[in-house]
């Protein structure tokens, strides 16, 4: 098969394509048998992909962010307590976050009822 038919089937499938190259890589869908099978390839392949990441938000680490400054700008990363911030801010941490705020609470009231 074509790579050519192959990567325009995959961006039609995407939606890249622009009005004019959209209309005729539709057009050879309903001529050609080939492109036809590599849309419909690329069609199940993607649908997949969106199905298995559907209704699920998916948070990168704090250290995603980072790492994706130092590549971009050059900068380093920022200190331990700036990791660490980052990683009692991040949303996939909040329950612990609360619970050990929760307990520290109920530790310092029982401490203050013995002593008290």
């Amino acid at each position: 098969m074509n790579t050519e038919k192959i990567a325009l089937a995959g961006e039609l499938a995407l939606g890249l394509l622009e009005e004019g190259e959209g209309e005729r890589a539709r057009r050879d869908l309903d001529d050609d048998p080939e492109m036809r099978e590599a849309y419909r390839y690329w069609s199940e392949r993607f649908t997949a992909h969106y199905d298995i990441g559907a209704g699920a938000e998916v948070t990168p680490p704090p250290r995603v962010l980072s790492n994706i400054e130092l590549t971009l700008f050059g900068e380093q990363s920022r200190s331990v307590w700036g990791d660490l911030v980052d990683a009692v801010r991040a949303p996939e941490n909040r329950a612990l976050v609360v619970t050990l705020a929760v307990a520290k609470a109920a530790l310092l009231a029982w401490i203050i009822y013995l002593f008290v």
